[in-house]
Order: C-alpha cells, then sequence, then structure tokens
C-alpha cells in the first residue's frame, strides 16, 4: 500500500498465524485483512495487537511468546525454537527509534535458553525478490522516471553546456539531476514529489580517473568534455531503479573500440538472464565474448560482479552477479546489470589522434560503463531503462 511501517512488530508462524504490533494508526492498515483472509491463503489467522503504553507492551509480548511456545510442538525435549530475525536491523535499532521493536528483542534475548535467533535477510531477499504485478508496476515506473530525467533534463543540459562552451562542477550538475528527483513537476513531469526520490547521490564523472564504484561522488571539479559517465536512480514508491551512461566526446579509435566492446558484453550478458539460468551465468557470458573478440585485456578490466537484485532494497548482496552465485532467476525478479571496464590506459597514439584542445589529450586512464534496470521475464528480458547507448 506504499507506506513504510517503522517500529512494528511482525510475527509469522510456521502454522500461518500472523500476528502484528505496531501504534493504533499502522493497526489501521492491517486490521481490514483479519476478516478478509482469501480462501487457500498460507494465512490462516491474523491477529493485530494496538501499542500499549501503560504497561510497556507487557501483554503484547506475552502474546508473542505463548505463540513463540506453541510451536514447540514436534521438537525435541531441549530443542529450541527458532525465530527467523533480519540481523543487521536487529543489531542496529534503539529504544529511541524503536521502542516496540526493541522491547520484543529484549523479551526474545531473555528467552535464549528456550528460542535461538536465525538471520534470514538472504533468504527473505531471494523470495522477495519475485514481485507481483503490483510491484513490477512500480518498478516501471521508477525506472521509467530515471529514464525520463536521464533524458530530458542531463542529456539536454549536457548538450547546452557543450555548445556554449559553460563551466559547470560535477557536483553542480548532480544537484539538478537530485533536485528534480526530489520534485518531478520541475521538469513539468505528473508525479507527485511525495513518492519519489533520489536512490542515491547521482555521479557524473569526466576527465579520466574514474571511480565506478556507487560509492563514488561528484566532485566540484568542472566537468571536462571528454568521457562522461553518470549514474543515478529514482525510487518511486520505495521501489527503486538504476541507470548508467557514458557519452564520448571526441574519442579516439581505441576508446570508441573498447565501448563497442562494452555494448557487445551488455547484450550477451542481458541474453543470459534467463528463468532457471544460474546468475553466474551472466559473468560467465562477459568473459566468453570478451574472449571471442579476442580481447583478453579487458577481461581484467571488469568489476568483481556486474549487478545485483534490485527492489525495494537498491541493492541486495545475496542476490550479485558474480561470477560463483548459483542462484538462479526467476521471472519476476528485476537486476540491475551494470557492465564497466576500470582504469583503461589511454595511450599515446589514441591522444594524439584527437584534435588540439580537446580534454581528452590530458586523460591517462579511464572508466567505461553502462547500467540498466531489467525485470527478467518467461521470455527475453525487458529493459526498463530504455535510454539509447549509442
Amino acid at each position: 500500500f506504499g507506506y513504510e511501517l517503522p517500529d512494528t512488530v511482525v510475527l509469522l508462524t510456521e502454522g500461518g498465524h500472523f500476528l502484528f504490533l505496531a501504534t493504533k494508526r499502522k493497526c489501521e492498515f492491517v486490521r481490514v485483512a483479519v476478516d478478509q483472509i482469501p480462501k487457500g491463503s498460507t494465512i490462516t489467522k491474523v491477529t493485530v495487537m494496538e501499542r500499549n503504553k501503560a504497561d510497556n507492551n507487557a501483554q503484547n509480548y506475552s502474546t508473542l511468546l505463548s505463540e513463540v511456545e506453541s510451536c514447540r510442538d514436534g521438537l525435541e525435549e531441549k530443542e529450541k525454537v527458532k525465530i527467523g530475525i533480519f540481523a543487521k536491523e536487529y543489531s542496529t535499532n534503539t529504544k529511541t527509534k524503536n521502542p516496540v521493536v526493541t522491547g520484543w528483542q529484549d523479551q526474545i534475548d531473555a528467552a535464549s535458553e528456550t528460542v535461538e535467533t536465525v538471520d534470514v535477510t538472504s533468504a527473505m531477499g531471494f523470495v522477495m525478490m519475485v514481485k507481483d504485478p503490483h510491484e513490477l508496476d512500480c518498478m516501471k515506473k521508477s525506472s521509467v522516471l530515471s529514464n525520463k530525467v536521464l533524458k530530458h533534463h542531463f542529456v539536454n543540459r549536457l548538450e547546452d553546456i557543450i555548445d556554449k562552451e559553460e563551466s559547470v562542477t560535477h557536483e553542480a550538475l548532480a544537484e539538478g539531476i537530485e533536485a528534480i528527483l526530489a520534485d518531478p513537476s520541475k521538469m513539468k513531469l505528473k508525479v507527485s514529489a511525495d513518492i519519489v526520490r533520489s536512490a542515491y547521490d547521482p555521479i557524473i564523472q569526466s576527465g579520466g580517473g574514474h571511480d565506478i564504484r556507487l560509492s563514488a561522488s561528484s566532485n566540484e571539479k568542472v566537468m571536462k568534455y571528454d568521457i562522461i559517465t553518470i549514474s543515478f536512480g529514482a525510487v518511486y514508491q520505495n521501489y527503486c531503479s538504476n541507470i548508467t551512461r557514458t557519452f564520448l566526446v571526441d574519442p579516439p579509435k581505441e576508446v570508441s573500440d573498447n565501448y563497442e566492446a562494452l555494448l557487445a558484453v551488455h547484450d550477451v550478458c542481458l541474453s543470459s538472464m534467463r528463468p532457471g539460468r544460474p546468475l553466474k551465468s551472466v559473468y560467465a557470458a562477459a568473459v566468453e565474448e570478451l574472449i571471442k573478440q579476442g580481447r583478453k585485456d579487458l577481461v581484467k578490466k571488469l568489476p568483481k560482479n556486474l549487478g545485483f537484485a534490485i527492489g525495494m532494497d537498491f541493492r541486495d548482496s545475496a542476490l550479485t552477479l558474480s561470477a560463483k552465485n548459483n542462484a538462479k532467476f526467476q521471472a519476476g525478479m528485476t537486476f540491475n546489470l551494470a557492465i564497466s571496464f576500470a582504469n583503461i590506459d589511454l595511450s599515446s597514439k589514441g591522444k594524439d589522434s584527437v584534435p588540439e584542445g580537446s580534454p581528452v589529450k590530458e586523460i591517462e586512464n579511464y572508466a567505461l560503463a553502462i547500467a540498466d534496470t531489467v525485470q527478467i521475464t518467461e521470455n527475453v528480458p525487458d529493459v526498463l531503462t530504455k535510454h539509447q547507448k549509442n
């Protein structure tokens, strides 16, 4: 329903009992489901409990613990009941921001002799990555927003800067993109500012020495008209998208050739993203294509992974497109497919081939990168960020 529910306890038992503990307003969202459980659902019962400040939720926690103990049937005498948790959040919750959740955590910790916590982050991430039609619609709208901001704002602005020979910093360009993602009406897009934002600080780089990591930042240097990379992502109703493009100005032939190799790798990687295939097949396809092109030199320029699953979480670390990930693609999953070559040296011959005064002459090394948000379908994968790459 498009709302975040912080400081909320959800207990779901193997038998299908769904227990929900939160403030009164949050409970109102869920209460309508109490008597509307779909026929055939694995959920058999819904219990909604409002936060009780009078007893610091003592009765509510007692109800939750009783439900946990009821799951002991079938266990050995000294065997502990396992409770799945999200370990990272479990360790970072604070009593100030999350009093309801931390109170429940205290109860779990106090029952350590009979209860055992198990980190289910990866497993839940895998389950949640197969999206329903509503989620896929949000992913598409998020991707369309990223695409429109790139096409109708950044590209137009870039062309204008080059035509007028303006001096604009990477940071200023990034701030312009972030401002539109915070309020799409600035670009006359009919999208409420309440449901969109930037997934991360936009990254714009030029002048060589590119850092292709998503942790990189746009610096205060003036953008050079040479090899320009841009990465950013929109969030629409909590669903993330990502797009990366490289723009070449007066490129030497060796740079253009490397970029063509990058596009070819992107295409074969995309073709390998089919249901039933392991995620590692994407990396294998990239290496195979480069070897086929006679470009073994570029294999070592590839990153450690070629993307990751994307959705409500920008990056799912358990579902990366690495060379060793045996998890399999499923229809309904969405990924950020990110292909790049990093730290490529520009030869003296390449520098000499460009016009006098070209900033390309000052480049020592550079990177090339493209990334798209991709939906896995029963047939060919659907690229949701459709802006052209050449």
